[in-house]
């Protein structure tokens, strides 16, 4: 496949999406709370509760996006993005925190992964898999860009100056790429005809299909999701040192990227359900090995660990997009991928305070064997889903 600058631009702004509205908020939230006075507890809930604001737009996002085609939710979002950044240089008080960080959460489905891999079906059809891995691979750089951006700007300015930057970068970056974002194929009402259609055909068949899936990928964004946020507390509390807690953090990142490049390079090679497989695989293997280290801390268990655990969140990512369009094809994938990130982001936000708190209460063996048991159900659901057929159309095999 030849490299689209289009999608090589939709990483770019899927990169400036999670940047500017997801990863910028675990540098600024300790800035924003030292400012007013507040605990951080208090200003990591107000994001907890804005993610919850996200699956409920992620739904209607979708909706929209099958009617209207990608673009214009794209241009939109990339608007009210820069809007509530801006907001959020602005507030003097903690309802105002709060209701703007809701609004931000809100928008961001979006200009995120939902909105780019919609767009991409939408372009591409059956042929958006490679185009989806990647926009993966460029927007997994987020964290490692903004995290140290963001950092070094608030050597120069306050938290506050630092939004108006970001609300800048959707502006001058992401908003050009989704203004030339390419039409769809088909038209508006041709392609709403279609999904009508294919969900008038098909009432109670594709439950099973969508159920099981939304299953595995809620699941396994529940251990994304914990993982993320307190890894390192649950490797300290397993008794290894900070450096070795820190190593094995930083193995994630390349295993990640080498996962997702992998799958580009072998495309096309192994089916979407396949590819589920190994990611959920990766990730049930990866908390079992946690498990095994929270019992007896060894440090070579540790970084198979972190190896094991990047392959499964790499591909994660991609099986998301990809696994909606292999069962039940473009018809309505904007509502389909609304759907299932509305009940991914609940558990997604629910995540870190779950293991926090048995971390605290009951300890480390008792939070990661949560964990372990949501990756057993995001494999299990995984293996159901794989013997189902696939509903997509006849014409997109």
């Amino acid at each position: 496949m030849q490299i689209s600058p289009a999608t090589l631009g939709m990483g770019v702004s899927m990169t400036v999406g999670y940047g500017t509205l997801y990863y910028s908020f675990s540098i600024l939230a300790p800035e924003i709370a030292r400012d007013f006075g507040w605990s951080q507890s208090f200003v990591f809930a107000v994001f907890s509760i804005g993610l919850l604001g996200g699956a409920v737009s992620a739904p209607i996002i979708g909706r929209l996006i099958d009617r209207f085609g990608a673009r214009p939710v794209l241009v939109s979002g990339s608007l009210l993005a820069a809007l509530a950044l801006a907001a959020l240089s602005m507030v003097q008080n903690g309802w105002q925190f709060a209701v703007v960080t809701l609004a931000a959460e809100f928008v961001s489905i979006a200009v995120q992964y939902d909105a780019g891999f919609a767009a991409l079906a939408q372009r591409h059809g059956q042929e958006a898999r490679s185009h989806i891995t990647l926009v993966t691979l460029v927007a997994g750089f987020a964290s490692t860009v903004f995290w140290p951006l963001i950092q070094w700007l608030l050597t120069l300015m306050t938290w506050r100056e630092v939004y108006l930057v970001l609300a800048g970068l959707n502006l001058l970056l992401a908003l050009p790429v989704h203004l030339l974002w390419p039409s769809r194929r088909q038209p508006v009402g041709e392609a709403s005809r279609d999904t009508d259609g294919a969900a008038a055909r098909q009432p109670v068949s594709r439950r099973p299909q969508l159920v099981l899936m939304a299953v595995s990928l809620s699941a396994g964004g529940f251990v994304l999701s914990a993982m993320g946020a307190s890894l390192l507390v649950l490797l300290g509390n397993a008794g290894f040192t900070a450096a070795v807690a820190t190593l094995t953090g930083s193995l994630i990142g390349p295993s990640q990227v080498a996962a997702r490049l992998i799958e580009y390079a072998r495309r096309g090679v192994l089916s979407p359900p396949v590819t589920g497989l190994i990611a959920t695989g990766a990730l049930f293997v990866a908390l079992a090995l946690l498990f095994a280290a929270a019992l007896y801390p060894a440090v070579a268990v540790a970084l198979v660990f972190a190896v094991f655990f990047g392959i499964g969140q790499g591909l994660t990512s991609i099986i998301r997009g990809v696994l909606p369009l292999h069962y039940f094809g473009t018809a309505g994938y904007g509502r389909t991928m609304g759907t299932l990130s509305g009940i991914r982001m609940v558990l997604s936000a629910a995540a870190p305070v779950t293991i926090v708190f048995l971390n605290e209460q009951v300890g480390v063996a008792a939070a990661v064997g949560c964990l372990l048991a949501m990756g057993a159900v995001g494999l299990v659901a995984m293996l159901g889903l794989a013997r189902m057929p696939s509903l997509r159309p006849e014409g997109e095999r």
